[in-house]
């Protein structure tokens, strides 16, 4: 059997064409598909506007930068997570404050957020992990209790569904934000988005991922026909538009992507049900689009022992995530992963099967017959 791994993009011949097409263009940079992805972007999500970047990593510190978080200002967000989404937060010299997990959906626990909030915090900031919306409508109301801003950090979500509302609708929200990295639903190759409905909020993301600088609406009076003027300090955060080709012609298939992942997982649904594998929750009134299928093992040395074994018959899992708290840097600055036991325990027994569009349902049962193998060896 060939590698088998836990996540990988789908390019066919198609997509391949339009990153020639726009190759070929007179601008590949600042030319006319960044804004035709853009616009995809909004009207697939339901959003007002869209800003595409070159990563989700920009897009959470373009969105932080724009919502004003300063020095010593303090988001909410989950230690189980990929670290960018404090990072961003800590390069603008705010302080990061990590809400626990549930252990039955692997979401931060909104029961849990409130608790954290003080005088210094100003954004909340949940995760949707491995595909599955947080319960934002409770979210949203300890944000409006407490004057703070929302910011769905959806990378790993789009074209999941929240009480009928598509995720980067802003239902719930004051920003969304998207990673299209390579094992995400659709890739630009790296590339993200921040959807918006306020359009000065939209205006001022703009600005940011462009140096700060504008080209209307100016301070000063104009002194040359090309007049531009820097009116905040900003970041080269721009998408090219080979990427944004490509991102158009991945977006056309992400339905089609879904609804293959979604049968990946109800095949393992159907088998792990009468196996000790625990499963994210599902919900009624929540559709989880699938970036990852993550299983939660009896114990560390269990979960180990199938990592190992499936890694013998090149397959290839991940564990999602090692707390952020539990990263050394986090923990010179004075954090701990015991203040989280929940995510802690989460990440000593979790694994990442194999999920992505491509995987084949004879690569799938393979998968399947050997987690069965390594449990009974």
């Amino acid at each position: 059997m060939d590698k088998i791994s836990y996540g990988r993009q789908y390019i066919d011949d198609e997509d391949i064409e339009q990153v020639v097409k726009a190759l070929k263009s007179e601008s590949i940079t600042q030319g006319e598909y960044v804004p035709l992805f853009e616009k995809a972007l909004s009207e697939y999500t339901g959003a007002s506007y869209a800003v595409c970047v070159s990563s989700g990593t920009a897009a959470l510190h373009i969105i932080y930068s724009a919502l004003g978080l300063e020095k010593n200002q303090e988001i909410i967000t989950t230690p189980n997570t990929f670290a960018a989404t404090s990072n961003a937060c800590l390069y603008l010299g705010g302080n990061p404050r990590f809400a626990d997990i549930n252990m039955d959906d692997f979401l931060i626990d909104e029961n849990n957020i409130e608790k954290q909030v003080n005088e210094n915090t100003k954004i909340i900031a949940p995760v949707h992990y491995a595909g599955l919306p947080c319960s934002m409508q409770e979210i949203k109301n300890i944000a409006d209790k407490h004057n703070l801003y929302v910011v769905e950090d959806a990378c790993h979500s789009i074209g999941s569904f929240y009480k009928g509302h598509k995720t980067g609708s802003l239902k719930y929200s004051n920003a969304v934000i998207f990673s299209f990295h390579p094992v995400k639903h659709i890739t630009t190759a790296e590339g993200g988005a921040i959807l918006l409905n306020d359009e000065a909020l939209y205006k001022k993301c703009i600005a940011l991922r462009s140096h700060g600088i504008v080209r209307d609406n100016f301070i000063n009076t104009p002194i040359s026909p090309t007049y531009h003027e820097m009116q905040m300090l900003g970041y080269n955060y721009r998408m090219t538009d080979l990427q944004a080709a490509l991102g158009l012609s991945q977006l056309k298939k992400l339905d089609m992507f879904i609804k293959r992942r979604q049968e990946i997982a109800s095949l393992y649904n159907d088998t792990f049900k009468d196996i000790n594998i625990i499963q994210q929750k599902r919900y009624d009134d929540r559709i989880n689009s699938q970036h990852l299928f993550p299983v939660l093992f009896e114990n560390k040395d269990i979960r180990d022992k199938v990592y190992y074994y499936l890694k013998e018959n090149n397959i290839f899992t991940q564990i999602h995530y090692m707390p952020v708290t539990a990263h050394p840097y986090y923990e010179k600055l004075g954090y701990s992963s015991m203040d989280t036991p929940k995510a802690y325990e989460f990440y000593e027994r979790e694994l990442s099967l194999p999920m992505y569009y491509s995987l084949s349902d004879i690569e799938l049962e393979y998968v399947i017959d050997n987690i069965k193998k390594a449990l009974k060896s």
